[in-house]
């Protein structure tokens, strides 16, 4: 009787354990969507990530304000020099000690080359905190060429989404970017120099 009863119990569970392995799992509906919802956010933001900001890639066209009490006016379009004229990018801020150094050190290679059709530009990063000193602060520095801000972090998002300061972007007469570069050091000088001599001359 006991070996009958035992033998029944271990039937129902092995039973039992049979019909868990068969049955199908209830599909997670929360984790599909989820799953859904994170695929189309990486989709909408791939443009921007996979951005134009590497060598070999075209910068986008952007319009940018000129900083208020700054050495430009007005509007500083990107579409209209892409293709045309050879272009540094300067992201840069007033609290970037190291950006007091590179902007002057720019300055003097667009008066070099600027009439060979050299275009600079200098992207301010700075929030609405401390964008008034932008322009002041570059005058200071004796700078000539564009000088923009970025509020909205449009550009900066797209061209340098880590935000560093400063970070300098060449652009050739074809339109492809053909240098970025984190940091400036003045040691670095002659290899700008001969790099922008080639970026003017040849075309990048």
């Amino acid at each position: 009787m006991r070996l009958s009863r035992a033998l029944s119990i271990v039937g129902l569970a092995l039973g039992l354990a049979c019909g868990l392995a068969i049955a199908p799992r209830p599909r997670d509906v929360a984790s599909d969507a989820s799953r859904a919802s994170l695929g189309a956010l990486l989709d909408t933001l791939s443009p921007v990530s996979s951005a134009r900001a590497r060598v070999g890639g075209q910068p986008p066209p952007f319009t940018l304000p000129a900083a208020v009490g700054g050495p430009s006016s007005g509007q500083f379009r990107m579409g209209e020099l892409i293709g045309h004229h050879p272009v540094v990018i300067l992201f840069w801020a007033t609290w970037c000690v190291p950006c007091q150094q590179e902007l002057p050190f720019y300055e003097t290679l667009y008066q070099r080359h600027r009439a060979a059709g050299l275009r600079v530009v200098g992207i301010s990063m700075d929030n609405a905190t401390t964008v008034s000193r932008v322009g002041p602060a570059a005058r200071r520095l004796g700078i000539t060429f564009d000088i923009v801000t970025d509020l909205d972090t449009r550009v900066t998002t797209q061209l340098n989404p880590r935000r560093s300061a400063p970070f300098s972007i060449w652009v050739n007469r074809e339109g492809r970017i053909t240098w970025e570069r984190e940091g400036f050091a003045p040691a670095e000088g002659q290899t700008i120099t001969d790099g922008i001599n080639a970026l003017v001359g040849s075309g990048g």
